[in-house]
């Protein structure tokens, strides 16, 4: 069999558990959520997967309005990391602001999740920056929120700044900065899969994942999280 990696980057597998159906069509499947729940970890455990369980710090405020706070969503990732090991899951705290509350907020998730785990505990993070989009900086205008950000990309030293925080995260599709595939040989391995070719893909510039990535949900559109900064209109 071809060896493809299912990737839910459309939206939230917390939310659209779609991706359970499909899991055996591909040879292993990363799953992006931030609605961790004793539903998903039981479905999670059931297939050849890695989770990334995306943790801001914003959860429950007016960026992230449909998210649980990140103290409640700590109690799930302990549960996941436990069920399905360490090294299925990834800490991903994406996007990081410019803002005070942002930095604070992420600061005390890789801090607590991470820095302040048992070393046998401990899992990957991942970190990314806001990107903004001419939509997303409609929403926060509305919402009177302030991002200190007035480019597409935060300029690279402010970013190279802010990554010194975290000093052992991967970091993801971050033009400047030298990245790690959401799929990448390193993936690959924790899936069991020895693949002949490597090669990347073709989506954005700085997207460092290999060309044997496909997506698996088929929504088209914001979730019910509701955050500012989704790319989705």
């Amino acid at each position: 069999m071809e060896t493809r990696i299912g990737i839910t980057e459309r939206g939230d597998a917390g939310r659209d558990f779609s991706w359970f159906s499909k899991a055996h069509m591909f040879s292993g499947i990363v799953l992006i959520t931030k609605h961790l729940s004793p539903e998903f970890i039981s479905r999670a455990e059931r297939v050849n997967c890695i989770v990334h369980a995306t943790i801001t710090g914003q959860g429950g405020s007016a960026v992230e309005p449909g998210v649980q706070s990140w103290q409640e969503q700590a109690e799930q990732f302990r549960a996941l990391v436990s069920r399905i090991s360490p090294r299925r899951v990834v800490l991903r705290i994406d996007p990081i602001m410019n803002t005070q509350e942002s930095i604070n907020g992420a600061q005390a998730v890789y801090r607590t999740l991470h820095a302040e785990a048992p070393p046998e505990q401990r899992t990957r993070v991942r970190i990314s920056f806001l990107d903004m989009y001419p939509h997303a900086r409609a929403r926060f205008a509305k919402a009177g929120i302030n991002t200190n950000q007035s480019t597409f990309h935060l300029p690279l030293q402010r970013r190279k700044e802010l990554a010194s925080l975290f000093p052992d995260a991967e970091i993801c599709g971050e033009p400047g900065f030298q990245c790690t595939g959401c799929v990448s040989e390193r993936d690959l391995s924790v899936f069991g899969i020895s693949a002949q070719s490597l090669a990347k893909g073709c989506q954005r510039q700085a997207c460092a994942c290999l060309a044997m990535k496909a997506e698996v949900l088929s929504h088209r559109g914001q979730c019910q999280h509701g955050c500012l900064y989704c790319y989705w209109r």
